[in-house]
């Protein structure tokens, strides 16, 4: 066996633990919902409005995180998203998507929702009622709503 064969399995292993092989490129389609409910942890008092977002690609275990910033200007909330997923530092066995959590500082009106990657923009508008939350497409490429009405907590 030659030295190089040696070497690379080793260097392979090195480089998996110091984490190089940690992120993932996913550029798939992505799904949304926005609900009322205890969207992080712990949950806080009162439920608050979220955005839950998803990669259609599904992973070996749960807690892939894909990257994004989230912004506010006015009524537009803006979801800027990468195609950068981090690996999990404990992997739960169970296949699921990567994705993430937004808390969303809305009342009750019309917002627009918009989502960009790779230099595409998709927009939503988004109408929250005491009863209900309304989504409807303006335009989309890469992202659909799980649904386009979600019901508000009593």
């Amino acid at each position: 066996m030659t030295a190089t064969r040696i070497v690379t399995p080793v260097l392979l292993g090195a480089l998996a633990a110091c984490g190089i092989f940690d992120s993932i490129r996913d550029s798939s389609p992505l799904t949304f919902a926005i609900r009322e409910g205890h969207i992080v942890d712990p949950p806080p008092p009162p439920s608050q409005i979220g955005l839950l977002v998803s990669t259609e690609t599904q992973y070996p275990c749960l807690g892939y995180q894909l990257a994004n910033e989230f912004s506010v200007a006015g009524s537009v909330l803006h979801v800027s998203v990468s195609d950068r997923v981090t690996k999990p530092e404990v992997c739960a066995t169970a296949i699921g998507p990567a994705g993430f959590r937004v808390l969303l500082p809305v009342t009750t009106g019309t917002y627009t929702l918009e989502f960009t990657r790779e230099g595409i923009t998709d927009r939503y508008s988004v109408t929250i009622t005491a009863t209900a939350i309304e989504i409807a497409p303006i335009e989309s490429h890469f992202t659909h709503p799980t649904a386009l009405s979600f019901p508000r907590e009593s």
